[in-house]
């Protein structure tokens, strides 16, 4: 008999891990997603002139990326042109010359190269970028540049990792731990062209009629609005697992695949499993660092902006930020940059991050407009900024069912040791066999934060179920000889 496989999540690792499963025969699966939709934080709607992604948005590098690979196969990616001259406008309307901005930046990107001094260092990501900046400083590297400008930039270049790296400050963040991931990061900006990132979730179900394959009928497996409350997980091998929902709905299974982001598993795992987790489990939960990044759309009738323009990064002037911070607006200090996506010629897109982005989801939306409207013009100056035609934002922390965009290593990881190898360790009952695993994108040791840490994860687990029955009928067939 097919063992009977339940997997928490449809998003990016659920639907790897049941689409690999259903590939080598497993079809008695059964899918949990707690929102309405499959995909997780891969989320794409249609809106303006082409389509637009809430989470997910570009492939982040070509070399040994299993969604690039996939995608290229059919022609279904580009690389976007790069965007290291990016503009960098005060708060006053005067805009630095790139290459100034450039020489700063690079001073600071290149401090990471080395290695075995990162490997050695104690203290904080950000700790080490403001000593490599103010040793650059006293080597006199930018001593053509006005010290203000210098400092604005810097702190620019902050804002630009805590944006990237969704955390709230780089100094929470571990600087040894930025070598766990592998960053292959030749081409960072590979975009889906008019399809979104949804496409991946098509290309693993082989929906595309690229791929003149059969589509795997997964949604057949998909229960919506299922939010689970308890997992238990009997050592007794003759017992099964049970999962029982919000609405005390219960399933009996052999095998649980828990791919929920790791911003619910802190808020939920003291109750989501019975009996408790393992120490090591609980440490890497409470270790691990998940973060919150937001965009916030503005649509406009049509480009007040030239064509090849691409957006700008913010440099507060010190009476400016002074006045900003003692305003209702406050939270517009966590908007790091605006862009212009690709193949949206009318849309403005801006990030925020970290305790702006959560004060900017509970916000009405006419504020988060108003202030968004305010930095435009108080920056650009030289355009005349029209109302926007519309506006929408993504709410990653507030949404229950993710509290959060996506992972990284913090100052709390290395004081607990927490690995996302130690989080990808299964449950065993007392035979040492799997009865719930763990996948999603904070469960990759190389690649958390990605989609293809996320999809990576997902075959993981189902190779782990899919060799377990192989060796077990093996042994059988080997006990009738």
């Amino acid at each position: 008999m097919s063992p009977k496989i339940l997997i928490i999540g449809a998003g990016a690792s659920g639907i790897a891990a049941a689409t690999r499963l259903y590939e080598n025969g497993y079809r008695n699966l059964i899918i949990l997603e707690a929102e309405n939709r499959i995909g997780g934080r891969i989320h794409t709607v249609p809106y303006a002139d082409n389509v637009l992604d809430y989470g997910a948005q570009w492939v982040h590098s070509n070399v040994d990326n299993v969604v690039y690979d996939m995608a290229a196969k059919y022609n279904l990616v580009e690389v976007e042109a790069h965007r290291e001259d990016e503009l960098c406008i005060k708060s006053n309307g005067e805009e630095v010359p790139v290459e100034l901005s450039n020489r700063i930046v690079d001073v600071l990107e290149h401090s990471v190269d080395d290695v075995d001094d990162l490997k050695r260092y104690s203290r904080s990501l950000g700790d080490y970028y403001s000593e490599s900046f103010h040793k650059a400083l006293q080597d006199g590297k930018f001593a053509d540049i006005d010290s203000e400008t210098c400092y604005q930039i810097y702190q620019s270049f902050l804002n630009y990792h805590n944006t990237y790296n969704a955390v709230d400050s780089v100094f929470e963040m571990s600087a040894p731990g930025l070598l766990e991931f592998t960053d292959h990061q030749d081409e960072y900006l590979i975009n889906w062209r008019t399809r979104g990132f949804k496409t991946i979730l098509d290309l693993m179900m082989k929906r595309l009629p690229e791929q003149k394959a059969t589509p795997i009928p997964i949604e057949n497996h998909v229960f919506f609005n299922k939010r689970v409350t308890n997992i238990s997980y009997p050592s007794d091998p003759d017992q099964p697992v049970r999962v029982t929902c919000s609405d005390d709905s219960c399933y009996v299974v052999d095998h649980v695949i828990v791919t929920v982001s790791l911003g619910v598993l802190k808020e939920v795992y003291h109750t989501l499993f019975t009996p408790k987790l393992p120490q090591l489990h609980q440490n890497a939960i409470e270790g691990l660092y998940i973060g919150v990044i937001d965009k916030m759309v503005l649509e406009f009738e049509k480009p007040f902006w030239p064509n090849g323009w691409h957006g700008f990064a913010m440099l507060w002037n010190k009476n400016d930020l002074e006045e900003l911070r003692n305003s209702d607006k406050s939270w517009i200090e966590g908007v790091a940059s605006f862009f212009v996506p690709e193949h949206q010629p009318n849309l403005l897109v801006g990030w925020v991050y970290g305790k702006y982005a959560r004060t900017m989801e509970g916000l009405p939306e006419k504020e988060v407009v108003d202030g968004l409207l305010f930095t435009l013009r108080k920056f650009l100056v030289k355009y005349e900024i029209p109302e926007a035609k519309s506006f929408t934002r993504s709410t990653w922390y507030t949404n229950r069912n993710f509290r959060g965009s996506y992972t990284s290593r913090s100052m709390k990881s290395d004081i607990l040791n927490a690995k996302a190898a130690h989080l990808a360790q299964p449950l065993v009952n007392s035979l040492g066999l799997p009865v719930v695993q763990f996948a999603g994108e904070a469960s990759h040791p190389e690649y958390y934060s990605t989609v293809q840490g996320a999809v990576g994860s997902g075959w993981r687990e189902a190779d782990r179920i899919i060799e377990l029955y192989r060796n077990k009928r093996m042994t059988v067939e080997f006990s009738k000889l």
